[in-house]
Parts: structure tokens; sequence; C-alpha cells
């Protein structure tokens, strides 16, 4: 599930970024509209709700490495604060 959880993360944003490139294009700005909206209303709450909950799952339920897997379950979220601050 983390790995689902990061290949998410990873994937809408390579689709964020391929979609800018359609920025200025009046036929195809659509692409450009769709990728900010899926950003926007599906992948950011699928990235702080997914870290969240599997943060919490890995404190409740894991017996070993608990943190461990609460550090890669946040990866993502971590990932995202960073690329918003730099």
């Amino acid at each position: 599930m983390i790995v689902a959880h990061i290949a998410l993360f990873a994937t809408s944003f390579a689709f964020l970024e391929y979609s800018k490139m359609f920025r200025m294009n009046k036929e195809l700005h659509w692409i450009y509209s769709w990728g900010h909206n899926w950003w926007l209303m599906i992948a950011f709450p699928c990235l702080f709700w997914g870290s969240l909950i599997l943060g919490g799952y890995s404190l409740w339920k894991v017996n070993k490495n608990k943190f461990l897997y609460l550090i890669f379950s946040t990866i993502p979220l971590i990932i995202f604060l960073i690329f918003t601050f730099i």
C-alpha cells in the first residue's frame, strides 16, 4: 500500500508536469486544465489522507519497525512539503 501511494504521487506529479506543455495551446488547453483539476481534486486529498491513514495504521498494527513504517508512509507528504517550500 505504501508503494502504491508513492506511485500515485509520482504518476500524478509527472502528469501535472506533462500537462504544462499544453498551457498556451488553444486546441489542447483541456489537457492542461484536466491535469490541474486531477492534481487539485484527487491527488492532493489522496496524498494527505493516505499518508495520515498509513501512518496511523503503521503505529497501530505493525509490531516490528513501527517508526520506520511511519516514516515511509509519510514520505509523499514530506516530498510535497519540500517541493512547496523550494
